[in-house]
């Protein structure tokens, strides 16, 4: 759901999941195995880290929530009715990156450009159910110029902390 490699700058997109678990997936910190008795499980990416320094690479994952300050819309991006209106089909069980792309870059353009200043709900952005081995959660991608008119941290970036990695196998275990 990246914007298209030719529509680089058409639009900015936060991801957001319906559960930490989603998130983890998602952000490929996260992936499938099987435990002792075969049954599913998650297991954590390892922290690439700096082999002389030993620092790790990138920041370590952080939670964030996200509140929304009134009613509003997502498009399911594998609706039937989208795809007959856009004519873009995406596929199942696997569908291809570049149409999702061309299918968010057809949401931005006639529905997000064209304004929804009529509508009683807005339309934020797009949700899909997540493709990834064993994630069923549900993502939702928000486009950034409806961002900031429409939702609200719950955290304060400055009081956010590290990803609780009990907590999320915890979830894991009872979902």
């Amino acid at each position: 759901m990246d914007p298209p490699s030719t529509e680089r700058g058409a639009y900015g997109l936060l991801y957001t999941a319906d559960s930490m678990v989603t998130a983890g997936f998602e952000a490929r910190i996260v992936r499938p195995v099987k435990d002792a008795a075969g049954h599913n499980d998650i297991e954590f990416v390892p922290e690439l880290v700096d082999h002389v320094t030993g620092v790790p690479l990138k920041p370590p994952p952080m939670t964030a929530e996200h509140k929304t300050n009134q009613a509003v819309v997502f498009i399911d991006l594998e609706s039937p009715a989208i795809a007959a209106a856009s004519g873009v089909m995406i596929g199942s069980p696997v569908p291809r990156i570049a149409k999702w792309r061309n299918l968010a870059l057809w949401v931005y353009d006639e529905l997000i450009v064209k304004g929804d200043g009529n509508a009683i709900l807005p339309l934020i952005g797009m949700s899909y159910i997540s493709t990834l081995q064993d994630c069923t959660g549900r993502n939702f991608a928000i486009f950034e110029e409806r961002r900031d008119a429409h939702i609200v941290r719950g955290v304060p970036p400055s009081s956010q902390v590290p990803l609780d990695v009990a907590e999320l196998h915890r979830l894991w275990a009872s979902a």
